[in-house]
């Protein structure tokens, strides 16, 4: 029935006069017949005939087409509608009205997410550099969707190959071209394929598009040369990324940039230099330390600024290179920089902003905590532990019951950093009422709070510091689980009238 309806209708599109009412009956018939009858309905339907309708300076007889054609195509089988319709989403995107490539780039992306589509995409080369031309359009949404396409594509075996063809990267060059803030477009999504993977990384690499991005820290625009220096520092993240990267000197140009007379490029790119900085010193912590010891003397007197951006991106930069045993030996080496950082952040932290204190305190967690065990490790983070107050507990608890969330969180983070070492279960047994805080459950009404807590009290069930009736208390803890709720029974008893 619906099937008939519609096929009358499409044969009515032939008059040009009134084709606005009726893709409106279409429009209005397809929203409201159910899923099924939908779905039986797209497939019968010959949709050629819709998408003429899109060739017309009418935005309104356009726009009516597009939502028809989305109507009808999302309710196809994945593949049908480039299968059937390539041609015509091809054309589609190359229309001069947004809201049509919109269409087109949003089937292509629902069709993608098929790994077996995607190949058969990935040989339809004019598609994909139709689509990589959407990456330089004027409207912002296109480029964006059309930059999440590729992105999709080149994350895939064979759509990593088909992204280095010839033919595929000089069209990539053609909209690099365009300006900045598309060649800027193109970096990101290439930046993001290279993280997945070291052989996305190798073929792209081949192309020679990386040293193009490397040159944009000499460029004289200082928020493009901010933006690279933030994708870089993503890039810095993968061992494969780290090692081009100081290959390339990169950190070195960073650091001597920190160095220059021009206060304003060093106060914007500072906090991305030291992120970046943060993410190259986690692979390789002492030898960053003896080739930039200037980097790490700066984080170290950045703790103590006036300004909470440079401090939030300093903590957090001390954090993640504290979080490895490596990282933690390079930092004690510094000797008395590190003792002084770990007393200025927990004199700190009081008067910070509340999402400056949480990462204050995530790095704290970083720093304390022991992601495997080893002797002259455990001995470095005791010694921080005992530099963060003179009743380094006492710093902790009063995080651990805070009623703000995200600060009682980290409070609870630090915690767990300490439960998995004997000198903190020892800290944490002696600490009055804490074991008992810990065990008890109505505290908590939020479930983040609730698995930290949980997290803690597993650490603590595998020590031997406790006497067996609250070991017994905390394997009973583990074994409820972290959403545990007594049963509260409730006897009624009648009573004499």
């Amino acid at each position: 029935m619906a099937s008939e309806w519609c096929e009358e209708k499409l044969s009515e599109l032939s008059n040009e006069d009134t084709r606005i009412p009726v893709l409106k009956e279409m429009k209005d018939f397809l929203t409201t017949i159910p899923r099924e009858e939908m779905t039986r309905t797209a497939n019968s339907l010959q949709l050629p005939v819709v998408f003429d309708c899109l060739n017309d300076s009418n935005s309104e007889q356009v726009d009516l087409a597009c939502e028809v054609l989305t109507l009808c195509m999302t309710n196809l089988n994945l593949g049908e509608s480039t299968n059937k319709y390539g041609v015509f989403l091809e054309r589609a995107l190359n229309h001069p009205f947004p809201g049509v490539k919109l269409m087109a780039l949003n089937e292509i992306k629902r069709n993608i997410e098929n790994e077996d589509i995607l190949v058969d995409l990935c040989k339809r080369e004019s598609l994909l550099i139709n689509v990589i031309r959407c990456v330089g359009d004027g409207d912002l949404g296109v480029a964006k969707m059309a930059a999440e396409v590729v992105q999709e594509v080149g994350l895939s075996a064979a759509g990593i190959k088909q992204l280095t063809s010839v033919e595929v990267l000089k069209a990539l060059h053609g909209v690099m071209g365009i300006n900045e803030i598309v060649r800027f477009r193109v970096y990101e999504f290439l930046i993001h394929i290279s993280v997945q993977s070291e052989v996305n990384f190798d073929l792209l690499k081949s192309t020679g598009l990386f040293p193009q991005i490397l040159s944009e820290l000499d460029n004289n625009d200082i928020l493009l040369r901010l933006n690279v220096v933030e994708l870089l520092s993503q890039l810095g993240l993968t061992k494969h990324g780290y090692g081009y990267l100081e290959l390339n000197d990169t950190l070195k140009k960073l650091a001597l940039m920190l160095d220059g007379d021009d206060l304003i490029t060093v106060q914007l790119c500072e906090p991305g230099i030291l992120k970046f900085f943060g993410n190259m010193a986690h692979w390789k912590p002492m030898e960053l330390l003896s080739k930039y010891p200037n980097l790490y003397q700066r984080m170290f007197t950045n703790l103590d600024s006036t300004d909470f951006t440079i401090v939030g991106v300093s903590v957090e930069t001390l954090g993640h290179i504290g979080l490895s045993n490596d990282g933690k030996v390079a930092l004690d080496s510094t000797g008395a920089s590190m003792d002084n950082a770990i007393r200025s952040i927990s004199k700190s932290l009081p008067s910070m902003p509340s999402e400056v204190k949480v990462r204050g305190l995530q790095c704290l967690e970083n720093l304390l905590q022991l992601l495997e065990p080893n002797n002259q490790i455990m001995s470095i983070t005791h010694k921080w532990y005992s530099l963060l107050d003179n009743t380094p507990m006492d710093f902790i608890w009063n995080y651990a019951k805070n009623p703000f969330s995200e600060l009682r969180l980290g409070g609870f983070g630090v915690l767990r950093g300490i439960a998995g070492q004997p000198w903190g279960q020892e800290a944490i047994k002696n600490y009055p009422g804490l074991v008992e805080f810990l065990l008890d459950r109505s505290v908590e009404t939020i479930k983040e709070c609730k698995e930290a807590k949980y997290a803690i009290v597993e650490l603590l069930a595998r020590s031997d510091v406790f006497d067996p009736g609250t070991l017994k208390k905390l394997h009973a803890f583990v074994k409820e689980g972290p959403f545990y709720v007594r049963a509260v029974t409730e006897v009624a008893i009648e009573g004499n009238d």
